[in-house]
């Protein structure tokens, strides 16, 4: 894989995380509202908007604040359209970490095969790699050239 690349999903990896640890504590913070207001318990005195909402309108909220968070999750990770590329995120939470764990993979069609360019990670850790199982050998140099300019394009639009 080409220095550039590396480069660029570990930044994008960066920034994710970054983007990410404030909206996984806010995630954190809605499930445990959640669970306490299901579990009967009285949160009005912590929360005075809650007084103005019945137990399934606040639940239903939180519901939605739940499913906005994950979604700000995974869009962290994409890239502006010119790059061209799907892109698949999947995301864990541990009870012991802060952050989420991340699994993102971005396809990108070359001329000559698929790219498959995957970023895992694991607290600051950032593991980047690519797999071109269908690029023919002698053109793995060129296809991954085709996905830095994919790349470069879409930076310069971000």
């Amino acid at each position: 894989m080409s220095e550039f690349i590396q480069t660029f999903f570990e930044r994008k990896a960066r920034q994710a995380l970054n983007e990410s640890m404030d909206r996984a504590s806010d995630l954190s913070y809605f499930k445990q509202v959640k669970r306490r207001i299901e579990a009967g318990e009285d949160l009005s005195k912590e929360l005075p908007q809650l007084k103005k909402l019945a137990k399934k309108d606040a639940v239903g909220s939180l519901n939605t604040l739940i499913k906005r968070c994950d979604t700000d999750l995974a869009n962290y990770w994409n890239l502006a359209k010119a790059a061209k590329s799907k892109v698949t995120v999947k995301h864990e939470k541990f009870v012991t970490e802060l952050v989420p764990r991340f699994k993102a993979a971005y396809e990108f069609k070359t001329a000559f095969g698929e790219v498959t360019v995957s970023v895992k990670t694991q607290g600051n850790y950032i593991l980047v790699s690519a797999d071109m199982k269908d690029v023919k050998k002698g053109h793995t140099e060129v296809a991954l050239m085709d996905v830095e300019k994919q790349l470069s394009l879409a930076g310069l639009l971000n």
